[in-house]
């Protein structure tokens, strides 16, 4: 991966269990995981990658693939030691729904849900995938610095641990694109799956197309929806996407992402729009 953070992570491991039942892993976070609403709290990339990565860890009795996560957050998750814990909700040969609990110490701050489906090659007749809008483009062979915008302070640890190619639109409605790829492990010690690093990026998709006055507004996603087509066959994640907002100070997010070759996924997020 080109601009690579080496050695470094999202979260140090401290210890994993792993049972026919489940799964359950203790993680401290670093300061790459920082959000930027608070400095006390996690970016929901962070969080989206952690619970991904926790999910992808429960036993199949086939091979199968996350095919829906769903995720929602209830609170700032800090930076402070977290416990994720997983369980299988119903298992079969073509279907598995599983679920995982983010806590702090005994507080739950977030919950994601999983849905599995079977993998089987022998239906590759049957792929019907577009390919890239000529609007996506490619991201350049050098990245620009990040700027950060007004009405934030420092850039936050999880878009330093990030590549990012922020979609600027003009105006709330307007469709964008957002390229980012993850720069470091999930896991100390360990290379992030593909759809671990779709998971990573994929908040972003809360701010792209999301036109607004930074310094007099905030916009946080206590949610995130991902239905994935395939998994990523490049770093590079496209986040193509548009923004609505509605009288009552509620937002939505929808985008398509893509990777250097075709879709491979569908995100959707809700805003709680406030005064700064």
């Amino acid at each position: 991966m080109q601009n690579a953070l080496p050695d470094q992570a999202l979260f140090e491991l401290l210890d994993e269990r792993v049972t026919p039942e489940g799964a359950s892993l203790d993680v401290r976070p670093t300061a790459l995981t920082g959000g930027p609403w608070s400095t006390k709290h996690q970016h929901g990339g962070a969080v989206s990658a952690l619970m991904t990565r926790a999910l992808e860890a429960v036993p199949t009795p086939v091979q199968m693939r996350l095919t829906r996560i769903s995720l929602d957050m209830f609170r700032g998750v800090p930076l402070e030691d977290l416990r994720v814990e997983t369980r299988i909700m119903r298992s079969g040969l073509r279907i598995q729904a599983i679920e995982a609990r983010l806590l702090h110490g005994t507080h739950p701050v977030a919950h994601a849900t999983g849905l599995r489906l079977r993998r089987d090659e022998s239906l590759a007749e049957l792929e019907a995938r577009p390919t890239n809008e000529p609007e996506i483009a490619e991201p350049p062979s050098e990245v620009p610095p990040f700027e950060m915008r007004s009405g934030f302070g420092e850039i936050p640890g999880f878009v330093r641990a990030c590549d990012l190619i922020p979609g600027r639109a003009q105006a709330c409605g307007e469709v964008t694109t957002t390229w980012a790829r993850l720069r470091c492990a999930v896991l100390s010690g360990e290379v992030p799956s593909a759809t671990v690093r779709l998971a990573a990026v994929a908040d972003f998709a809360s701010g792209t197309g999301n036109a607004m006055d930074y310094t007099a507004y905030s916009s946080i996603n206590p949610d995130l929806s991902i239905h994935i087509l395939s998994e990523p066959r490049s770093d590079w994640i496209a986040i193509r996407g548009v923004t609505t907002r509605a009288a009552d100070g509620i937002g939505q997010g929808h985008a398509i992402a893509h990777d250097l070759i075709g879709p491979v996924a569908r995100i959707s997020a809700t805003m709680l729009l406030d005064r700064r």
